[in-house]
């Protein structure tokens, strides 16, 4: 197989890390992986991300078939290259298979020791990803009693569990998180990068806590998964605030395409998107609210088309500009919460120093290669930007030149940034404040540093020398420091 011109542009931010180059891509567009799941809208994420990595073939099976043709269609606008089809239960023994997700709540996945099997004994290397409300197990399995196991001992426990609440915010940020990091344990088999063996991982995402577990220590977490209990949340209330909420998101790109994907999903009343790029070919290995028919299109009427095609009650406001000293006062004044999506180090600080003095919480995420950072920054009550680099620049790292990076990684930080914001408006759970959360993709690693708010920060402490916007200027910004 011989990438074409037009393959080589939209896999270039792929091709260019060592670790993948050309011949891996080649690889991925020739994978094939089976997906078992319940609801279109559930595996949507992870399959907008198999197929932003390039894997080639994508085979379905789920319980609930309504509204899988159109996911074909926008898939096929979004690339090309990806076939994606349902099998029935007479086709799901395919020789040609190299990788099983199973992928759904408690109720779904306890039903699934008849599709453990496979023709000739052969098993499929296998994930199986379960998640209860904010809760959630993804594990691997290379062989059948390991996989009977644990579907055996979620099974004994979920007799237990009484009152199921599905599609609330919780559940929408789970499935959206363990489908793109599926998506991301796929192409590491695919390539044999990274230890899957032992990539099982137990998330907390109500408290951002992440247990990296053993097989032989998984009955203890699914024990845990089954009985964890939200019922003190109140949902209907959760989903009233977010419906009036306004959100601004800084960038329409990698991060913003997961973080506004998922608030269109959990309600949120009104989006802000603020970007003055095109949509371009070589976008769609990671922008997955973008597609190959709306190239040349500015991305924020872009994005507003997707965003308004999931939830058509939700206002999108679009700036087709970009965040800069002369506008950034007068745009986030209307705004109750800010997402930064933007790989501009400039700009990272133009936003900390304009969330901090119009006191707006700001979600913050960057991404590079395999690895991806979180924070939230919360005015008054933790760290800023600044405490964590003074000076402009300090914090620039390599983000002032073009290494490439793995579609689904900016996904995962993306989506975390919606949970951050959900738990923000609601008032719930468990925040990144005073904390940053480091994701390291090869090794399956979640890891949070806690941080301390720095008393003699310019800007947030308690002597600030910053007390309105300054000039930002960094010599080696470049076009495509823009453009995550």
């Amino acid at each position: 197989m011989i990438l074409s011109k037009e393959q080589i542009n939209r896999y270039l931010r792929h091709i260019i890390i060592p670790e993948i180059s050309g011949q891996g891509q080649k690889k991925l567009l020739e994978f094939s992986v089976l997906v078992y799941g319940e609801t279109v809208e559930e595996i949507s994420p992870m399959i907008y991300y198999l197929s932003a990595t390039g894997i080639g073939n994508i085979i379905c099976h789920l319980h609930n078939v309504q509204g899988f043709e159109s996911l074909i269609s926008n898939i096929k606008d979004y690339n090309p290259d990806i076939s994606l089809k349902l099998n029935d239960e007479n086709e799901l023994n395919n020789d040609e298979v190299k990788f099983r997700i199973f992928f759904g709540n408690i109720n779904y996945i306890t039903n699934f020791k008849k599709n453990v099997s496979v023709k000739n004994n052969i098993f499929i290397p296998s994930i199986i990803s379960v998640y209860n409300e904010w809760d959630s197990i993804i594990a691997y399995f290379d062989n059948e009693i390991s996989l009977n196991h644990f579907i055996n001992n979620l099974s004994n426990e979920y007799t237990n569990l009484n009152n199921i609440n599905k599609y609330n915010c919780g559940y929408i940020i789970s499935y959206s998180i363990l489908g793109t990091l599926c998506a991301i344990e796929c192409f590491k088999k695919c390539l044999q990068i990274g230890q899957i063996q032992n990539d099982n991982l137990y998330l907390d995402l109500f408290s951002m806590e992440f247990n990296k577990i053993e097989q032989n220590n998984l009955e203890s977490f699914i024990k845990k998964l089954c009985t964890v209990n939200y019922e003190n949340i109140n949902n209907n209330h959760i989903k009233e605030v977010m419906s009036q909420s306004k959100v601004l998101i800084i960038g329409a790109g990698g991060l913003g395409s997961p973080a506004a994907y998922n608030l269109a999903l959990a309600g949120v009343g009104t989006i802000g998107l603020i970007d003055n790029d095109k949509v371009e070919l070589s976008n769609l290995n990671r922008q997955i609210i973008h597609s190959v028919s709306r190239i040349g299109m500015p991305k924020v009427e872009s994005a507003k088309i997707f965003l308004k095609n999931i939830n058509p009650d939700l206002n999108v406001i679009t700036y087709m500009d970009y965040f800069n000293l002369e506008n950034a006062v007068e745009i986030i004044k209307d705004y109750d919460i800010v997402i930064s999506a933007v790989d501009n180090i400039q700009t990272r600080y133009l936003l900390n120093d304009a969330c901090i003095l119009a006191n707006k919480p700001l979600v913050e995420a960057g991404v590079l290669k395999f690895n991806g950072t979180n924070t939230t920054i919360i005015p008054n009550e933790g760290h800023c930007y600044r405490c964590l680099f003074p000076n402009l620049g300090a914090g620039s790292g390599a983000s002032c030149s073009e290494t490439g990076v793995l579609g689904p990684v900016p996904g995962i930080m993306g989506f975390i940034q919606s949970a951050e914001v959900i738990k923000i408006i609601a008032k719930i759970g468990i925040t990144l404040k005073n904390k940053i959360l480091m994701f390291d993709a090869i090794d399956f690693d979640f890891m949070n540093v806690n941080l301390e708010k720095n008393p003699n920060c310019p800007v947030c402490g308690k002597n600030p020398s910053i007390t309105t916007l300054q000039t930002y200027d960094l010599t080696c910004k470049t076009k495509e420091d823009n453009k995550i």
